[in-house]
Formats: C-alpha cells, sequence, structure tokens
C-alpha cells in the first residue's frame, strides 16, 4: 500500500499549465521566450504553448523568473492564482500575484538575462577519392564559431578547399571572414566585419577586406532568421599574374535559415559582396545555400552550393566558380 502510494504521488508531481480555455497541461517548464512556453511532457515530447493562451501556472521546483522592462530576475516556485492572467512567487508572499504579461523569460540564457555570452561552434569535412579508370581527390573543410550576448553577437568563419584530378591541383582555395554587430535597438545594429582569402586559380594571392555599417534583424525566432546588412568596405587586393588594387566599396549582406518540417532540416543561404565605388562592374559576390540534416544527438549532414562571382576577373579566369559540397557535421 505504501509503495502504490509513493509511485501515485511520483506520477502527480508534475508542473500545471491551465489554459484561457479552460484545458490543463503537465509536464515540466522548461523555458519561456518571446515565442511561447516551452513544457516538456511524457506523452507529446516538448511541446511549445503560446503565453497569451496560458491563463495561470504552478511549478513543483523553483524557476528563474525574469520580468519586463528591468524588473529584475528571481527564484522562485510558482503557484496557481484565481485571478485570471496571473500568477503568484512563492519567494514573495507579499507580493500581488504577477500578471503574465510582466514576465519576459522563464530559465532565460545567459544571453536572455544579459548576465552571460552563449558560444557555438560547427566543424564540417567533405571528401571524395576514386582511382582506377579516374584518379581524382578533393577535401573540403568549414569551421565556424559564434557567440551571442543580450546586445550583441559574432561570428567567424574558416573554410578551404583542396581538388586534384589525375595527379593535377585543379582547386586550392580558403576564405576566413568574421563580424561582430551591436544591436541599438531590439530590431536593428551596427557592425563591423572583415574578410581574407586566397585563391590561386582564379589569380587571387590574396584579398583583404574590412568595413561597417548598418543592419536590421526582421526575423529571429527559433525556427526563422533574416537579415539585411550595408554599409562602406575598404578592399585591397593582390594578384598572382595581374595588377593589384584598392579601393572604398558599397557593401552589403545578407542571412537566413528556416527549420523545415517540424525541425528535420535547416534551409540556410547567405551573401554578401562590395563593389566599387567609382565602377559599379567592379563588383564581388559570394553566395551559399545549402540544407543542414541533423542526424543524431551532435552529428549532422550539410550539402551546400558556394557561388564566387567577380565582375572584372583576372585575365584568362571566368567570371563565376560553383562548388557543390557534401560532408558530415559536429556541433556543440
Amino acid at each position: 500500500m505504501f509503495l502504490l502510494s509513493a509511485l501515485g504521488v511520483s506520477t502527480v508531481r508534475a508542473d500545471e499549465v491551465i489554459l484561457t480555455n479552460g484545458d490543463r497541461l503537465t509536464g515540466t517548464v522548461i523555458a519561456k521566450t518571446p515565442e511561447g512556453l516551452q513544457l516538456r511532457t511524457d506523452y507529446a515530447g516538448t511541446v511549445r504553448i503560446d503565453w497569451r493562451m496560458v491563463d495561470t501556472l504552478r511549478t513543483d521546483e523553483p524557476v528563474s523568473v525574469l520580468m519586463r522592462q528591468d524588473g529584475g530576475m528571481l527564484d522562485s516556485r510558482l503557484e496557481r492564482s484565481d485571478e485570471p492572467g496571473t500568477v503568484r512567487l512563492e519567494a514573495a508572499p507579499e507580493v500581488p500575484p504577477v500578471r503574465l504579461e510582466r514576465i519576459a523569460y522563464l530559465n532565460p540564457t545567459p544571453s536572455q538575462s544579459g548576465m552571460g555570452t552563449e558560444y557555438q561552434g560547427r566543424v564540417n569535412l567533405g571528401g571524395s577519392a576514386s582511382s582506377g579508370n579516374s584518379d581524382a581527390r578533393q577535401l573540403s573543410a568549414e569551421g565556424e564559431l559564434s557567440g551571442v550576448a543580450r546586445d550583441s553577437r559574432f561570428t567567424a568563419r574558416l573554410r578551404g578547399e583542396r581538388r586534384t584530378e589525375g595527379g593535377n591541383e585543379t582547386a586550392s582555395n580558403w576564405l576566413a571572414n568574421a563580424d561582430h554587430d551591436w544591436f541599438v535597438s531590439p530590431k536593428r545594429f551596427v557592425y563591423a566585419r572583415g574578410s581574407a582569402e586566397r585563391d590561386r586559380f582564379r589569380d587571387l594571392s590574396y584579398r583583404l577586406t574590412a568595413g561597417s555599417g548598418y543592419g536590421v534583424q526582421l526575423i529571429d525566432d527559433d525556427r526563422t532568421g533574416l537579415s539585411l546588412r550595408g554599409g562602406l568596405d575598404y578592399v585591397r587586393e593582390h594578384r598572382f599574374e595581374a595588377d593589384g588594387q584598392s579601393y572604398p566599396a558599397f557593401g552589403w549582406g545578407l542571412r537566413f535559415r528556416h527549420w523545415l518540417m517540424g525541425r528535420t532540416a535547416e534551409f540556410f543561404h547567405e551573401q554578401e559582396g562590395y563593389v566599387k565605388m567609382d565602377d559599379a562592374r567592379d563588383a564581388t559576390v559570394r553566395l551559399r545555400t545549402g540544407l543542414r540534416v541533423p542526424i543524431v544527438d551532435q552529428l549532422s549532414a550539410q550539402v551546400q552550393g558556394i557561388v564566387d562571382w567577380e565582375g572584372r576577373p583576372a585575365e584568362g579566369r571566368e567570371a563565376t566558380d560553383v562548388t557543390v559540397q557534401f560532408g558530415l557535421g559536429y556541433e556543440w
């Protein structure tokens, strides 16, 4: 009898969310973000609930509560309230029920609370080899490190490729770039960026760029991100055979990501470029479009197409280079 009672108690102990239509959901409150309340359940996995549909809720364990408009943060168990659209804080019994719209986050991340930076990294490797009637080798690698704080973010990336056919090298290039954004409002930011690249088959000993400008974050949620930026860049080129040059340019950039089919695959598209101020035909554009599919844990498969275009390529070179890469990735 005691064992059955203990089991009964363990099954009913759970956080409880009461919706405005009277429905009751049980599980474990993971977090509340602008996208909604995340509740982990035994019957449907992790579900997201529109915060506007929550009438009140209760938690068995303390959660971190971050209020809007610098209202402070405290750890407290949440208790149901009889007043619709409110919740009580056990850690502050003298405080009247708090209206749900005053709560900005539950269990905020370091960047959401302003108390730190979150880092994320990714490494992708791809390659192929063939022998017999054909003799070809290809190796591509890409690494990325990004960080997000409450009012800023940065991304640094390095990618390279080497390809041989019949013992002759047919591709050898690398590109490193980085940018840092500082938000001046929730949707607007100023940025600084720089890049360095080398591509022997495009007669490019090196190209260095540095610039800054203004950007807009049009969408930024768990499923979709879209940002645009534009400003001024300074470009310095050195060629193996042709003459080098240095010039100011107008620069731009676009980044888009979107999770497809219930987060089973992530589509991404990025482009950046610049055009010489006194010659609109002297422009450079980089495009990167692909699909990333999670496999298990932190492993993923990735396919991407990379396009490099120069309005005024070196003599004897094509204006456009297109590369398709397949590989496996590891994220942390």
